[in-house]
């Protein structure tokens, strides 16, 4: 039994989903090569390029039922090459000359190329799957907390006055952007590839665009307008959707953590029944599930140089860099499986405290409306000469261990534009809502139209 992360029994479901790991074993890859195959001999068969007795037993008889994995792993170890040791150990299910039929118009890549398209697809509609939960869950916070007020934070620090509602829109409206480049991307990345060593397609005869559309036709892949085998950016540009949706996921679980410290307190990440934080500190309930979505987004993202590294192929066929391929499309598919999973867990089973939320608001001394203050005066004396009288009584306040409320109230030059309920009316944070409200309601609106309501439903 492996030790690394993916493959350990102790480990593999803290890093990614069985759903997605079924995608990538040897059982189901050993499914989708004879399945492509089997393609092969259907289209070849339908060209009158092989017989079709051949296509029939092909198609009765090259089923994974009819292999002995242990059997095949020796024949390929033997051969020192997958597919050579695939054809040569199929010969004994067939009768006669059949067998001779297995893979004949193809190159290696060929079947290569098609059979990870056909597992990244398979990859693709669990991944989607896991989106449209994740955006169902945020969508439904977003709408919930539209109108509760939170802290808008700069390098950290206060900055102005908005809602838990926007800011989760936020990552809602950036969720909805990669959900749909995700499925652009995909029409573009799922397509078969029938064209030999060379591109030229010799070995399929004078109609080899049928041939081809044929193959791809019978695995239900888009038929691509060119040979591909030295095009990598089909999997490049669909594995950096994937990271780009990782780092969402990441700048979401960073947020939270420093929402979940103890010293802020604005979320929790619940423990089930059972479910223990520490070994040594009995009662603490620490929050790994976040710090899971944030690992997991660096991990992802580190996987994304490889991908850049297969685009630079040498000649027709290179496996110097497609074998990066072979690394990244299983691992960054499980690894994201494993993030969303933790994404909608978090957020469907935690909990947002607005009471801690509404306590933290009134620690601010009035630097969250400098901005709005300054505004007012800049019509009256100018935006830079209101500028710099707040930063003057910044420093004030600092240096008598003042509130800075207090020096709006009492600083005569303020008082010559302002009145005290100038300034309270300035300083409401129930100012923020019609713009904060009328921008989520916006976000969650576009969201509906673009993904349609059952995307919405309670999950």
């Amino acid at each position: 039994m492996s030790g690394e992360v993916l493959g350990s029994i102790f480990n593999q479901n803290g890093y990614s989903t069985a759903r997605m790991r079924a995608v990538w074993t040897d059982e189901n890859r050993l499914k989708v090569v004879c399945q492509v195959e089997t393609a092969l001999a259907y289209a070849m068969a339908k060209a009158g390029n092989i017989p079709e007795s051949a296509y029939q037993q092909i198609q009765a008889r090259l089923v994974p039922e009819n292999f002995d994995l242990t059997q095949l792993r020796l024949a390929a170890a033997r051969s020192g090459h997958f597919l050579a040791g695939f054809v040569s150990y199929a010969q004994q299910l067939f009768d006669g000359d059949s067998g001779q039929y297995v893979h004949y118009g193809a190159t290696s890549e060929d079947i290569e190329d098609t059979c990870y398209v056909m597992q990244l697809k398979q990859a693709d509609e669990i991944i989607l799957d896991y989106l449209e939960k994740f955006g169902s869950v945020l969508y439904q916070l977003t709408d919930k907390y539209k109108k509760t007020l939170n802290v808008a934070m700069a390098h950290r620090t206060y900055a102005a006055p908005t809602t838990l509602g926007f800011k989760l829109g936020i990552h809602l409206n950036e969720l909805d952007y990669l959900m749909r480049r995700l499925k652009a991307v995909g029409k573009f990345t799922f397509a078969g590839s029938l064209a030999g060593v060379e591109g030229l397609s010799t070995m399929l005869g004078d109609h080899y665009e049928q041939v081809e559309a044929d193959f791809c036709n019978h695995l239900n892949l888009a038929v691509p307008e060119m040979y591909w085998h030295t095009q990598r950016e089909r999997f490049t540009e669909y594995c950096n959707v994937l990271t780009m949706t990782a780092q969402l996921l990441g700048k979401l679980g960073r947020n939270l953590l420093v929402m979940n410290q103890t010293q802020v307190g604005e979320f929790h990440e619940t423990y089930a029944k059972g479910r223990q934080g520490s070994t040594v500190i009995p009662t603490v309930e620490e929050p790994y599930m976040c710090e899971a979505i944030v690992n997991l987004a660096t991990v992802i993202r580190n996987e994304m140089p490889l991908m850049y590294d297969t685009m630079q192929v040498t000649g027709e066929k290179d496996t110097t860099v497609w074998r990066d391929i072979y690394v990244v499309l299983p691992e960054i598919t499980m690894y994201l499986s494993g993030q969303l999973n933790y994404a909608v867990t978090v957020l469907s089973k935690g909990y947002f405290d607005t009471q801690r939320m509404a306590k933290n608001f009134d620690l601010d001394d009035g630097t969250m409306y400098s901005g709005a203050i300054m505004m007012a005066l800049g019509k009256y004396i100018g935006r830079q000469n209101a500028h710099e009288l707040l930063v003057r009584l910044r420093v004030e306040a600092d240096d008598q261990d003042v509130l800075l409320w207090d020096l709006y109230y009492s600083d005569k030059e303020i008082a010559k534009y302002l009145s005290r309920d100038d300034l309270n009316r300035i300083m409401s944070p129930e100012n923020v809502l019609p713009h904060a409200v009328e921008k989520t309601e916006k976000i969650l609106r576009l969201y509906r139209q673009r993904n349609g309501s059952d995307m919405v439903s309670s999950h």
